[in-house]
């Protein structure tokens, strides 16, 4: 466990650096951040983050590149599995109205492991907020914050 003892399950906007990917600078900046946490990642965002690489890659070295990074994945982050209980969560955020399975799965996994999910997603949070649900969202510019930084 970090020093820290912060457990971060990250969004796929923070795996995209990863996998050799630009993307918001306020996702840049949070990564040295995410040395100071336990870092885990869901196989339903390599998935996203593929079907969003798979649009832009236009040969096979960026294509080496992608996979390098997945390589690099596994060494940086700890993988977290999606349980019955993380399932459940999800179907329901969807029966209630949030349509993203992603992100619901991600959320599903955030409470079912304990976990606070790294995100970019203000509308999840507003959802989860109007639904009286726990609030496990952690956005880049509330992270120092929440390392006591």
């Amino acid at each position: 466990m970090s020093r820290r003892g912060l457990r971060i399950l990250v969004d796929t906007f923070f795996i995209l650096p990863v996998l050799g990917f630009k993307t918001d600078n306020a996702i840049l900046n949070s990564l040295p951040l995410l040395r100071l946490c336990d870092v885990y990642y869901s196989d339903v965002s390599i998935l996203e983050a593929l079907w969003k690489i798979v649009r832009v890659i236009k040969d096979r070295e960026q294509a080496r590149i992608v996979l390098e990074g997945a390589g690099l994945l596994g060494s940086s982050f700890k993988r977290v599995e999606i349980d019955g209980k993380a399932l459940g969560i999800a179907i329901e955020l969807y029966l209630k109205g949030h349509k993203d399975l992603i992100d619901n799965i991600l959320y599903g996994v955030s409470i079912s492991k304990n976990l606070k999910l790294l995100t970019i997603d203000k509308e999840l949070r507003i959802f989860i907020k109007n639904q009286g649900l726990e609030d496990t969202l952690l956005y880049p510019e509330e992270l120092a914050r929440a390392l006591g930084i």
